[in-house]
């Protein structure tokens, strides 16, 4: 026999509901209490976060001041140095290195260092090389794709040829042809079309191989005439720094009187390039390094050359005042 529980009465169930009530609104009346307490905290952690910030922009202010201070110095030092050189040239004691009194076989190996650069420029660059060799393969691989396509309609049209249709094997070798036979199309469409192309493309090639034979002595020279350039012209800066002679104007205008401690190697391997685009296009201008900006449509190395170099002179500068 089931038992029967007596039900709630209606009085018993509101009394809970107010005791619950109540307690709600005195958990709620405590947080409220502990609100100005938390308040306090948080606004003395904001006023900690405020004087960070402040102590953080005013260092950063400082630190500006210190960087326009120390462009300001290095500009008076520069001023400086320019005023000390200007005098110690007026008093003519000091003798200044003539950088630019090239020996005679100085210009002959920039000659031929030139010309050895210009028969490389002259071959196909290595991207383009790349890009004319993937046309001769693109059609070269639909050719072997047509001729395997062909292959398998052959191979399908000789089980066709030998089998019944109710034979397993006749019912393959038909999906088998179908299948071939699109193929064949798809690739007979994709040679069409990459035929011509690569043609020009193997023209080319065939024409750069025969002309890298025709100037491998060229270059072959040339890369000797220039690593003995660069060795002759670097022991020139050099033996002019190393002495402490005065050097030219248009030296010290992009690379100052002498390299920087922190980075020798880099500030000689500008100079020698800078003695060697001198030697090499006969630049004399006393005062500009470079002498007067090549030209659109001059010999495309040489633009090359000015503007390596002039990003050199920035580089060199840029590292000077870290």
């Amino acid at each position: 026999m089931a038992l029967i529980r007596p039900r709630s009465s209606p009085d018993t169930e509101l009394h809970h509901a107010v005791a619950q009530l109540r307690d709600d609104v005195e958990d709620l009346g405590i947080a409220i209490a502990d609100l100005p307490g938390r308040f306090d905290t948080l606004g003395s952690s904001l006023e900690e976060v405020r004087k960070a910030v402040r102590q953080v922009e005013r260092r950063s202010e400082e630190a500006e001041v210190s960087v326009h201070d120390l462009g300001a110095l290095v500009k008076r030092l520069n001023a400086r140095v320019e005023w000390l050189e200007r005098n110690i040239r007026l008093q003519a004691d000091v003798p200044e290195a003539e950088l630019d009194a090239l020996e005679r076989r100085d210009l002959e190996l920039a000659q031929v260092a030139e010309e050895g650069h210009l028969a490389k420029a002259g071959l196909l660059q290595p991207a383009n090389r790349s890009s004319l060799e993937a046309a001769v393969t693109s059609h070269a691989g639909a050719v072997r794709q047509h001729s395997h396509h062909r292959e398998v309609a052959l191979g399908a049209s000789e089980v066709l040829a030998e089998t019944h249709r109710d034979d397993p094997r006749h019912a393959a070798a038909i999906e088998e042809f179908e299948l071939a036979v699109a193929g064949l199309t798809e690739t007979r469409d994709r040679m069409r079309s990459l035929a011509a192309p690569a043609l020009e493309a193997a023209e080319l090639l065939a024409a750069d191989e025969e002309n890298q034979v025709a100037v491998a002595d060229v270059i072959a020279e040339g890369e000797r005439a220039w690593a003995a350039l660069q060795v002759r012209l670097r022991a020139r800066v050099a033996d002019a720094v190393g002495g402490g002679a005065l050097l030219p104007n248009w030296f010290t205008s992009v690379l100052g009187p002498m390299p920087a401690a922190q980075d020798t190697r880099a500030w000689m391997d500008v100079a020698t390039s800078l003695l060697a685009y001198r030697t090499t296009y006969s630049v004399t201008d006393p005062v500009i390094a470079l002498g007067l900006p090549p030209v659109d449509g001059e010999n495309p190395r040489r633009r090359a050359w000015y503007h390596q170099l002039r990003r050199q002179f920035d580089d060199l500068d840029r590292a000077a005042s870290l």
